[in-house]
């Protein structure tokens, strides 16, 4: 099916439309005056019978784009579906609410990525493949975040068949019988848009779009305990004047402690391939660094106790910028409702204030901050989890220990089960150990509204198993299946229901992933269908 360009929708005049009586009385001049003035004030009067101001008839008059493909959000994830499609020929259009596209990195500051780096074993990370292995080679682990933001906006500018509307609600979603087929969009001039598309991907943080359809859900840790309490919201930091080779050189140092003590490191040292045991104890390594990218393990922030009574300050994972500036992704907060906004903000106002405490702290006990000052605190939250959608599969904490590899994988995935606390002083059960398994396209399916995909955080999982689902690169890797299968729709003329039902047409849609250098763990062995 070759696909073709944008075009407009315009309404044909009525063909039965009988032709003017010719004038009677007066010069053609007058009659074509008056009646240009009777139409003139027949528009107006319609107008404001309709509620409609004046000055807006003319934006409502506009085009009535139809693309193959629309992506709302303009999240990481959200970036490589609209890629993805457009690179298969595709009709795009993508929309962001807000100025700048990036999600939680640009607007949590989120400038690290969590992957697996090259061991012994392995010479590169198993996850940097795809779409986001592009991203992750010009980037490094920890990146500048302005650089990032460019980046993202280089590689969509290459595709004419993306049409990228930014700070644009989606005002309505259009559906039948249950499909979403569309959405009527707000544009940042508040004239609207009707958009018809043969599928869509929402690739919102918080699945928003499947969510109004119908699709169901459940909230935070709700599949196991009622309170549906979410993991702590994370808000992230930059601190200037901090010397980086003195950082590096402390992480990489080698402490001995006891066993007892070991054991007390956030990161479940004992594990570690960074640990040398001895008689009494072992010899650890407090951290680690690569490139930009440095982290400790806990022992710089133990002794540190929160003034804000939600406030829990986690070991220190450090990004450091272009302009020398570093970003902190430490301190947390719990008990907060990622769907709420006043929640979100009271928990903002919470993490600025434990800042400077917090760099007071450092400046003493982290060898490198002696003369460290705040640089930037992040506008927004770093919420890790929200909604889970109920889709035709929930990714399990069974599939991501046992590598599980699923006749509709879409994805290799590496991340431990990272659950930050729900509470205070709740210890994340699951350790540091990280996993090879695969995602399948099942999980970006909701059951209860068809001609939707869902690539985000909130894809169908438990919400232990969510824990090493939510990150960016697996977000991406969704992201960039979501955008192949929502193609792949739109030319067989199919949704993703009836994707769903013929296992043979979801190996054509791995076959195009293949091709376009997704890794969905073929290394893996592939288990049978359920």
């Amino acid at each position: 099916m070759q696909f073709q360009p944008f075009s407009h929708v315009t309404v044909p005049a009525s063909s039965s439309t009988p032709p003017l009586p010719k004038p009677r009385t007066k010069s053609r001049f007058w009659n074509r005056r008056s009646l240009t003035l009777v139409s003139v004030v027949a528009i107006l009067v319609s107008a404001r019978a309709l509620g409609w101001h004046g000055q807006r008839i003319a934006k409502r008059l506009i085009e009535r784009p139809t693309c193959d493909v629309l992506v709302l959000g303009g999240t990481p994830a959200g970036i490589a579906a609209g890629l993805a499609a457009a690179r298969s020929g595709a009709k795009v259009v993508m929309v962001e609410e807000r100025a700048k596209l990036g999600g939680d990195i640009t607007y949590a500051m989120l400038n690290m990525f969590d992957v697996p780096l090259q061991s012994a074993k392995i010479k590169h990370s198993p996850v940097a493949n795809g779409i986001f292995g592009e991203f992750y080679e010009k980037l490094g682990v920890a990146f500048d975040i302005e650089r990032a933001q460019r980046l993202f906006e280089q590689e969509l500018a290459q595709y004419p068949n993306i049409r990228l509307l930014r700070e644009t609600r989606v005002k309505q979603l259009l559906l039948e019988e249950k499909r979403v087929t569309g959405a009527v969009l707000r544009l940042p001039d508040s004239s609207e848009i009707r958009v018809v598309a043969a599928a869509v991907v929402d690739a919102t943080d918080d699945a928003q779009m499947a969510a109004r359809a119908g699709a169901s859900y459940y909230l935070g840790r709700e599949n196991a305990n009622p309170d549906k309490k979410m993991q702590a919201a994370g808000l992230l930091f930059s601190v200037k004047n901090v010397n980086w080779n003195a950082v590096r050189a402390y992480v990489k140092h080698k402490k001995s402690v006891s066993m007892t003590e070991l054991k007390e490191f956030k990161h479940g040292a004992a594990g570690s391939i960074d640990v040398k045991f001895e008689s009494r104890g072992a010899l650890l390594r407090l951290g680690g660094t690569s490139g930009n990218y440095a982290w400790e393990r806990g022992d710089v922030i133990k002794d540190y106790v929160p003034r804000g009574p939600d406030t829990v300050v986690l070991s220190i994972n450090f990004g450091r910028q272009d302009d020398g500036s570093v970003v902190l992704n430490t301190l947390n907060v719990v008990g907060v409702n990622g769907l709420s906004q006043l929640s979100r903000d009271k928990a903002h106002a919470e993490g600025t204030r434990e800042i400077p405490y917090l760099i007071k702290y450092l400046r003493h006990r982290m060898p490198g901050f002696e003369k460290a000052e705040l640089d930037q605190i992040a506008p927004d939250l770093y919420i890790r989890e929200t909604r889970h959608i109920h889709g035709y599969y929930a990714l399990k904490v069974a599939d991501v220990k046992e590598d599980r590899a699923f006749f509709d994988r879409i994805a290799l995935c590496s991340y431990p089960l990272d659950l930050h606390p729900y509470e205070k002083g709740d210890p994340n059960p699951f350790g540091p150990k990280r996993y090879l398994y695969t995602l399948p396209l099942r999980s970006l399916v909701p059951r209860k509204v068809d001609g939707i995909f869902v690539a985000s955080r909130s894809l169908s999982a438990t919400y232990s198993a969510a824990g090493s689902a939510r990150v960016i690169p697996v977000n991406m890797a969704a992201g960039q299946a979501a955008g192949e299968a929502a193609v792949f729709c739109a030319q067989e003329k199919l949704t993703p229901h009836q994707l769903m039902d013929d296992s043979r047409l979801i190996n054509r849609v791995q076959d195009r992933l293949r091709t376009n250098g997704l890794d969905i763990g073929d290394s893996l062995d592939t288990a049978a269908k359920p």
